[in-house]
């Protein structure tokens, strides 16, 4: 079982740091975006703090529940599309009555829901605070440190030791920390170490400022237009006084002069011009200028026209004996066009004309406001690399999640390492100065030159790093040997155990003793 289990740890962590930075890079690459959900509008489905991750697609279908942005802004809704097409989507909350106000294009979408993990989002959020991180990075600084110091006190125990001293206990089972230093697992945590370095500093950069935009948008300045009529009328039981105004009918047996057609307008500065269109129910138009275009300053300006009825009927029953159509009723449209910062501004007053009457046809077009131009994308604060960018409200989440992976990945390595069984001293020589060690085969000392033997293994390193030359190794009987050949000199180390190396010793002995006496003869 514990055998099962070396085999498995890593292979799990090698998977899930493959899949780590898969998804590290669809996020940073900006075709996947993590969602964490908020509301209920999409109960049963997600509720508040589940994790969402959407990507982009080609097409996107009735059925497919994507993220857009409310309105353009900064704000992401995860709804499901009911109806549109790429021109414009239908989009509704499951959960909702109504369906959304915004009908974003497939190009506005930022993607569809491809994994769910429930509540993910709330044990990201409060791993990715900054006292969890800082918690963190603490205690893996702390326990560095830890195996600094047990290694330095392990080395100065063995550098007191006696020559050729041999220990017989059992070898010492490697600590968490320690067997991240073995092979095969160095390199799996090295890339793990570095992941959650990085996701730190990751994290650090987006949590230390805003998570929204840099600075507010601008919006264009809307226009809106008002109007109002009044007109004088004879004394009479048809009014209270010798004065109608909007939104009054006008009676035209006690109409006493012209209609006064006042208007108001907000908005940015420009030229202003009115005009009486006059049309039948038999398709005639025509259009009878009322005020010529004038410039006006300042971000509100206010006019007034006249009407004269008597006139405008004439105009319309010369049309209808032209063309063979009905004269009555006649619809006056009260149009100012506004030319400002490029572009038209043209509200209606729409006016019914009756040889009884003057009503209001419309009574919703007293008032018009002219939709504003749409809002200057936000400054958001991004982390930008090459074409690569990323937002800090994408950086908290995604920081949490690779540090969590990171950490999950260290910890899954350091068990299977501990649980590798006993570390050797030869196992731990190698795994650590491997890059100095050249395989030969059993070999007797050089002749004429002094055998010194060190104390450990570290000392030898030294020997070998200071002249530049290798170590080298091989293996006899149980007895490891290591040996580095000077000019003059062979300094040895030797690690297995008792029996075996007494007896390795005597052999090579008597090896050196042969070939001396045959060097005498």
């Amino acid at each position: 079982m514990k055998h099962l289990l070396m085999r498995i740890l890593p292979v799990c962590a090698t998977v899930a740091a493959v899949v780590g930075a898969v998804l590290c890079l669809l996020l940073v690459s900006g075709q996947a975006r993590v969602v964490v959900t908020h509301g209920v509008s999409m109960n049963p489905v997600y509720y508040q703090g589940d994790l969402v991750v959407v990507a982009r697609a080609e097409t996107y279908k009735v059925g497919d529940i994507v993220a857009y942005h409310v309105h353009g802004g900064s704000v992401v809704a995860l709804h499901r599309i009911i109806g549109g097409n790429a021109d414009g989507f239908t989009i509704k909350g499951d959960n909702n009555q109504s369906t959304d106000i915004d009908h974003p294009t497939s190009a506005q979408i930022i993607g569809k829901a491809i994994l769910h993990v429930p509540q993910a989002g709330t044990a990201l959020k409060a791993l990715a605070s900054p006292p969890v991180l800082s918690l963190a990075a603490f205690a893996l600084l702390g326990g560095s440190t830890r195996a600094l110091t047990r290694r330095r006190r392990r080395r100065a125990r063995r550098k007191t030791a006696m020559s050729r001293h041999l220990d017989t206990a059992a070898p010492e089972r490697p600590r968490a920390l320690a067997g991240l230093l073995r092979q095969p697992f160095r390199p799996w945590a090295g890339a793990a170490a570095a992941a959650a370095v990085l996701s730190a500093a990751l994290g650090a950069w987006a949590w230390t400022g805003p998570a929204g935009p840099a600075a507010p948008g601008t919006t264009a300045q809307g226009q809106s237009m008002s109007f109002s009529y009044t007109a004088p009328v004879h004394q009479s039981p048809a009014y209270d006084g010798t004065t109608v105004s909007s939104p009054d009918p006008v009676f035209r047996r006690v109409l006493a002069g012209a209609i006064t057609v006042a208007y108001t307008y907000h908005g940015p500065s420009g030229t202003i011009g009115v005009d009486a269109q006059l049309s039948n129910a038999g398709g005639w138009h025509t259009t009878i200028p009322l005020t010529a275009p004038a410039p006006f300053a300042g971000t509100a300006h206010s006019g007034t026209v006249q009407l004269d009825l008597s006139v405008l009927e004439a105009r319309a029953e010369a049309a209808a004996v032209a063309s063979g159509t009905q004269a009555s009723p006649v619809t006056v449209a009260v149009v100012p066009t506004v030319h400002a910062a490029g572009t038209d501004y043209s509200p209606a007053l729409r006016l019914t004309l009756t040889p009884l009457q003057l009503s209001l046809a419309d009574a919703a077009s007293l008032t018009s406001q002219a939709p504003a131009a749409a809002a200057s994308p936000a400054s958001q604060r991004k982390l930008t690399l090459g074409a690569w960018s990323l937002t800090a409200v994408a950086a908290r989440p995604l920081s949490g999640g690779v540090f969590a992976a990171a950490l999950l990945a260290l910890a899954a390595l350091a068990v299977a390492g501990r649980r590798r069984g006993p570390v050797g001293e030869a196992e731990e020589i190698r795994g650590r100065w491997g890059s100095l060690l050249v395989p030969v085969h059993p070999m007797p000392t050089p002749l004429g030159r002094a055998v010194v033997d060190v104390a450990d293994f570290a000392t030898l390193a030294r020997l070998a790093e200071r002249y530049g030359l290798l170590v080298l190794h091989w293996s006899r009987s149980g007895v490891e040997t290591f040996l580095v050949n000077d000019e003059s000199t062979a300094y040895r180390y030797r690690t297995g155990n008792t029996t075996a190396q007494a007896s390795d010793v005597a052999e090579a002995t008597e090896a050196e003793e042969s070939v001396r006496s045959l060097g005498g003869a």
